[in-house]
């Protein structure tokens, strides 16, 4: 794979409530609960297999939303012309619930909060009623938004699929020390700090014996694209 760059990056503006900093990541929790306030994922803190149609519609809608907001405020910024490289979490089938490469982490996570909720060290409510705030896109849906939202062209895009036991010392301590660094923070201020060292050593535990039993998933799929601003 080889792209030739003929154009400097150039960024138009960078202030106010459109600035990249403000809206680089722009990540919200779906609606996830019946008109009778049941949760619709119960049990289950992403998409998963065993989630209904609408837990997979809510979360796509969440992020065409958000995603077509992301790419409005970079258009703002941006010159006529200039380019700008993106690179996500991105998923190879167009089934989320099918792809467990794209959400193993999440897997292993909500696996092990619900052993603590066995345990009575989490609330089976707040569980339920939890989801998290991520959504991690096949390449099609991300092309598709690109050219809804009209103010970008496509000049490359394309996965990404790396094996991290290839350029990495991955081991399961470490793969869980990565599952902490991204989740902590959502995840202490839904239940607590008190109890997220023995959640994330039952996470050490789990990736453990799923590499015991060569489950453990060491796949990581990115979306990569550069867009060019329409004049």
């Amino acid at each position: 794979m080889a792209m030739e760059v003929n154009e400097m990056l150039f960024m138009n503006k960078g202030d106010g409530e459109n600035s990249y900093v403000k809206n680089a990541a722009l990540y919200t929790v779906p609606k996830l609960t019946s008109e009778g306030g049941l949760p619709l994922n119960k049990g289950k803190i992403y998409i998963s297999k065993t989630s209904p149609p609408a837990v997979i519609k809510a979360y796509l809608t969440q992020f065409q939303e958000d995603f077509i907001s992301f790419l409005k405020c970079r258009s703002l910024e941006m010159v006529s012309n200039g380019r700008m490289v993106l690179i996500i979490h991105g998923r190879e089938s167009e089934d989320p619930t099918t792809d467990r490469d794209h959400n193993y982490n999440w897997e292993v996570l909500g696996n092990a909060m619900s052993c603590m909720v066995s345990q009575g060290l989490i609330d089976e409510e707040k569980l339920d009623s939890f989801n998290i705030p991520y959504y991690i896109a096949s390449k099609d849906e991300v092309e598709g938004l690109v050219k809804k939202e009209g103010s970008f062209t496509i000049e490359f895009i394309d996965l990404i699929a790396i094996n991290t036991l290839d350029i990495t010392r991955s081991t399961p301590e470490s793969r869980a020390n990565l599952i902490r660094s991204i989740t902590e923070s959502i995840i202490s201020t839904q239940f607590g700090e008190e109890i997220m060292h023995k959640l994330y050593d039952k996470v050490t535990e789990i990736i453990i014996e799923d590499s015991k039993l060569g489950k453990e998933v060491t796949k990581r799929v990115s979306i990569v694209a550069v867009l060019k601003k329409i004049k």
